[in-house]
């Protein structure tokens, strides 16, 4: 409220983002045009998938860059993708199959219930719905074809397994999660975010065994974790106090070298076989070659008169 009463003061903004890509010629803009997110490297390496914004309403639409070439192509439009999104931390809209020939993803119906859709990446078809009674989303492929999901029974979350046609369909693990945040190239690793008893630290970050077993524990704090494609380094990015990254060895078991309880963000500070990162890695080929997004934020005030 300005002073006498007569006027308010406040703001109106716009946020925009861009992917950026680091090599070994330093960090390079993905795309010059409207907003950019949710990098995904093919499994070669050798181009980037992408979500572009388009047009009045924002929606996404999926695009693949070759990273040789500098050629761009779009592979999915009029399909809006579901994005889940817990403060600054967007989770996963898409996946590409490791052979780059199918994409998954979810959309809301007409009843706002989120569902799983299969599209081929060379658009010779429509996408088609995978049908489920239930609320399922954040989609991940396996190395063998099948997918990882999240799924809603009873308001609870659970990790569940299936085929692309929907058959085949089991849950993972009866221990409830969040949200799902990354499955390790080799596909016997899925990080989830599970619920804690612990008022301190509400949600941890663990992984799960795909055949089964006893889930280990990552970050002690809430953390987003991934792997390079060739499954050779983990990262771990901490969205406060910053939006940096840190990488870790991956050894034998598919895991980085861990504390039993899980690692605490001052831990990769200490750490001496650790990768720092300036920015918050959302995918990599390597430590050198990695994919990120920048965030702008531009804000105006206005002024209200009050009748």
């Amino acid at each position: 409220m300005a002073p006498g009463g007569k006027s308010l003061i406040t703001s109106v903004g716009s946020e925009d983002r861009s992917l950026w890509l680091h090599d070994k010629d330093g960090d390079h803009p993905i795309s010059s045009e409207a907003n950019t997110s949710m990098p995904r490297f093919s499994s070669d390496g050798h181009s980037l998938y992408f979500l572009k914004a388009v047009g009045q309403t924002g929606s996404d639409e999926l695009w693949i860059k070759d990273l040789n070439s500098g050629k761009q192509e779009r592979i999915l439009t009029e399909y809006p993708m579901q994005e889940y999104s817990a403060g600054r931390d967007v989770k996963q809209a898409y996946a590409v199959s490791r052979d780059g020939k199918q994409v998954a993803f979810s959309m809301k119906d007409q009843d706002g219930h989120t569902n799983l859709w299969i599209a081929p990446t060379n658009r010779r078809s429509s996408p088609v719905r995978i049908s489920s009674a239930a609320v399922e989303d954040l989609p991940f492929f396996l190395p063998d074809g099948d997918l990882i999901f999240r799924a809603i029974e009873g308001g609870s979350s659970f990790i569940y397994r299936m085929k692309t046609d929907g058959t085949g369909r089991r849950k993972i693990t009866s221990e409830r999660i969040l949200d799902i945040a990354a499955v390790s190239p080799d596909g016997r690793w899925v990080v989830a975010s599970s619920p804690n008893s612990d008022e301190e630290h509400p949600a941890s970050m663990k992984a799960f065994p795909v055949d089964g077993g006893a889930s280990v524990p990552l970050c002690v704090d809430y953390c987003v974790p991934n792997w390079d494609g060739a499954g050779k380094y983990a990262y771990f990015s901490f969205l406060e106090p910053s939006l940096g990254s840190y990488a870790l060895p991956v050894m034998h078991d598919g895991l980085p070298k861990l504390p039993a309880g899980g690692i605490r963000r001052q831990d990769f500070i200490d750490a001496k076989t650790k990768i720092a990162f300036p920015q918050s890695v959302q995918s990599a080929v390597s430590p050198s070659v990695y994919a990120y997004t920048r965030e702008a934020t531009r804000r105006n005030l206005y002024r209200i008169q009050i009748p």
